[in-house]
């Protein structure tokens, strides 16, 4: 049934295509590179910042001590080396005659306040959660730092890749802070567009002098100003059915597998969704396959977890087949009854404003509605929709983790103890024999033996199923004749702008 709301997504784009109301000027200083984006950026603080916008305009503006690799490794960032002097303790020297965008020099002091910042008692960073194996962080001189765990961190140096700022910087104020990535903000028009000029004290520079983020929040809109030129590059944000056409028309398109995760989140303390059973039946009646082709167009890979293929820590667990049917049985057995009008029960599905991520929902409504299970689809504003997931005001939700590198991920998201505010376990999703797999692979250092933990956890997340699967999107990456060829990375990371060319332009 899903090649009716694919028809209907292209009505939509037809009609969308007519439209000549909104403005197709381009945004920011001239010689700017236009790169669309679907939301504003939720916070301006590397410190605060987890959603998708806000990762990307990070990537731009600050550095960490560390950064992770190809290999999916860390390696040095601002850190010159980083020395384990036992399985507890760790100094880190950085590198010399880096500044801020604001001209301060980077100093230790710097790095232990941005840390301490966020481990700190009463500190409303999310980061504080994957943190909190930190027991101490210290100044040993002006260039180097000293961090104590409680417990030893395999994942250690992978999480310090968030951005280091200045010492005594407020939190989550309204304006960006100084960075020591390759752009700074010059303005912004709050929900609109950001404007990015090169960070005079950057090493090394940017390829381009600045960059402009163009919030559209609609698709085809988005593709409609890609194609009368006020914008030149989008991410992954443009609607599947257009791609084709821009790579027909002349455009630069590349594709490739990629490593995001999208699925639908379940809050495990509501009636009936605290069953595993009966969220595997929920699992067994949506078609998958279907969405990517009918919808999706391809542009995706089933996904079976949060790691995809690529990761070395990858387990190939299996999802529930699609089995209606089966998935019907299973409800049977659970006491839940059809009503007098063949209802199930009802389940509330949050989603942003995004077309692709509606057809999908509405797709899946269908689905469930044929095994009873009435879905109300509550299409939202990305910021109110944001805050109820945060919040856990969700029977289901749709969503995308972005960048996952190491397993340890899996703690953040479903160990007991990681809920909000400092874990992403929104869902509230609790499994003691998990708990204990996860802390001993958190501490784990030899990678063969984390591999073997991780394998085990895999296959207990797709048994109890707290998360849906549903793909590993592709990256997809348009972008016009003025830009000259680009890397990107397979989570579609923005670090990849830094290195962007106008042609023509030495």
């Amino acid at each position: 049934m899903t090649a009716r709301f694919h028809r209907a997504f292209l009505s939509a784009c037809l009609l969308a295509s007519a439209a000549l109301f909104f403005s197709c000027h381009r945004a920011g200083p001239d010689g700017a590179i236009v790169i669309a984006i679907e939301a504003f950026p939720s916070a301006m603080d590397p410190r605060m910042g987890t959603d998708l916008a806000s990762d990307r305009l990070f990537a731009l503006l600050h550095r960490g001590l560390f950064k992770v690799n190809g290999c999916l490794e860390p390696e040095p960032d601002l850190a010159e080396c980083c020395e384990q002097i036992s399985p507890l303790e760790y100094v880190i020297r950085l590198k010399k005659g880096l500044k801020f965008s604001d001209g301060k020099p980077l100093s230790s002091a710097d790095a232990v306040f941005t840390i301490s910042s966020i481990i700190a008692d009463g500190s409303r960073s999310p980061k504080k959660g994957e943190l909190g194996l930190i027991r101490s962080v210290e100044a040993v001189d002006g260039e180097s730092l000293r961090i104590r765990l409680d417990s030893p961190s395999a994942p250690i140096l992978t999480l310090l890749n968030f951005g280091i700022l200045p010492e005594d910087t407020p939190f989550a104020g309204e304006t960006s802070p100084p960075g020591l990535g390759p752009f700074r903000v010059a303005s912004m028009n709050r929900g609109r567009d950001i404007f990015l000029e090169e960070n005079p004290h950057s090493v090394p520079g940017p390829e381009t002098e600045a960059i402009t983020l163009k919030v559209i929040e609609d698709p085809v809109l988005r593709a409609l100003e890609m194609k009368r030129g006020s914008v030149d590059i989008v991410v992954n944000d443009l609607p599947p059915d257009s791609v084709y056409e821009f790579e027909r028309s002349g455009f630069t398109v590349k594709r490739f597998p990629g490593t995001n995760y999208s699925y639908i989140g379940i809050n495990c303390r509501k009636k009936h969704l605290d069953d595993p059973n009966v969220r595997k039946a929920i699992s067994m009646a949506i078609n998958r396959k279907a969405i990517l082709k009918n919808i999706m167009r391809g542009y995706g890979r089933e996904a079976t977890g949060m790691l995809s293929p690529e990761n070395w820590a990858y387990f190939p667990a299996v999802n529930p087949p699609y089995d209606p049917s089966g998935a019907e049985a299973i409800l049977e057995t659970a006491g839940i009854k059809r009503n007098s009008e063949g209802v199930r029960m009802k389940l509330s599905y949050k989603t942003s404003l995004n077309k692709i991520s509606r057809f999908a929902a509405e797709a899946m409504a269908e689905d469930l509605r044929e095994v009873g299970i009435l879905l109300e689809i509550q299409s939202l504003e990305w910021g109110s929709f944001y805050s109820d997931v945060k919040k856990g005001n969700f029977d289901l939700f749709s969503l995308n983790w972005i960048g996952i590198k190491d397993p340890d991920a899996y703690r953040l998201r479903f160990d007991s103890s990681a809920t909000p505010p400092f874990g992403f376990n929104r869902g509230w999703y609790s499994n003691p024999a998990l708990d204990a797999l996860l802390r001993t692979g958190a501490e784990e250092t030899d990678r063969e033996k984390r591999k073997e933990i991780y394998s085990k956890v895999q296959s207990i997340v797709s048994e109890d199923v707290p998360y849906i699967n549903l793909w590993w999107p592709d990256i997809v990456a348009v972008s016009n004749e003025r830009i000259e060829p680009f890397a990107i990375a397979p989570d579609g990371d923005f670090s990849f702008a830094a290195g962007l060319r106008i042609k023509g332009h030495s």
